[in-house]
């Protein structure tokens, strides 16, 4: 089995059903009753947005690529990041790391394509939906990705933070994100929603909407992690 080393804490709630999901994932592929090893670096997620914040992507580049060297060092085969913000220098970082890096973007991408979709809507950060790396790729693979209007992008963009990171979520914050995702479609006639943030899913799954196919992006990083960590 390949050495699977995940930059997590960015953030930990999120980083915690990465941990579940990959040993559920496991389990279910091999029919085992055995648990994988791998290792999960939880970094400070407060530094890691300050580089954003500031624009810094160089500077964020250098910070994630400390940890992936640690993890070459450990003989750890690949890594992932357990998040989709930091994906904003997934290429650059890439380029730079003795590591192969499994795309959270990528797997995302491909299986929307797979489901034959044309246009989706997209929520996560502000940092997520406006920097067009989601964008770039989805263009690669023949569909839209179409995000909120501004006022509602600083409204996700402030409950993501203030709520849903901590996992202390008011009881308005779902119906808010639904009606959302419900102006999307009215508006972009969307067939399908990224739930481009991994701390996303703990409030928003399919049972919320009939007409449109959920892409749990977590889920989907998961799945091609094992995939890749079973491989012989």
């Amino acid at each position: 089995m390949k050495k699977f080393g995940l930059i997590g804490g960015i953030g930990p709630e999120s980083t915690a059903k990465y941990y579940q999901l990959i040993i559920k994932e496991y389990r279910k592929r091999l029919q085992t009753e055995a648990y994988p090893e791998f290792i999960i670096k939880s970094i400070n997620m407060t530094e890691m947005l300050e580089f954003i914040f500031r624009k810094d992507f160089d500077g964020l580049v250098d910070f994630l690529n400390t940890y992936l060297t640690e993890f070459h060092r450990l003989g750890i085969d690949f890594s992932a990041l357990a998040s989709n913000t930091p994906h904003i220098v997934f290429d650059q970082l890439n380029e730079l790391s003795k590591l192969p890096l499994t795309s959270i973007v990528e797997e995302t991408c491909s299986v929307i394509q797979s489901n034959q979709l044309k246009c989706v809507g997209l929520l996560g950060t502000k940092s997520t939906k406006e920097a067009g790396f989601y964008q770039a790729k989805s263009e690669q693979h023949g569909f839209d990705i179409i995000t909120p209007e501004e006022e509602q992008r600083e409204y996700i963009n402030r409950k993501y933070f203030e709520e849903l990171v901590f996992n202390q979520i008011e009881p308005t914050t779902k119906s808010n994100l639904i009606e959302i995702v419900h102006d999307l479609r009215k508006k972009n006639e969307i067939q399908g929603l990224v739930l481009g943030g991994t701390e996303l899913s703990l409030i928003l799954d399919q049972s919320d909407f009939e007409e449109i196919k959920v892409f749990y992006t977590t889920k989907i990083h998961v799945e091609a992690i094992v995939s890749q960590m079973i491989q012989d």
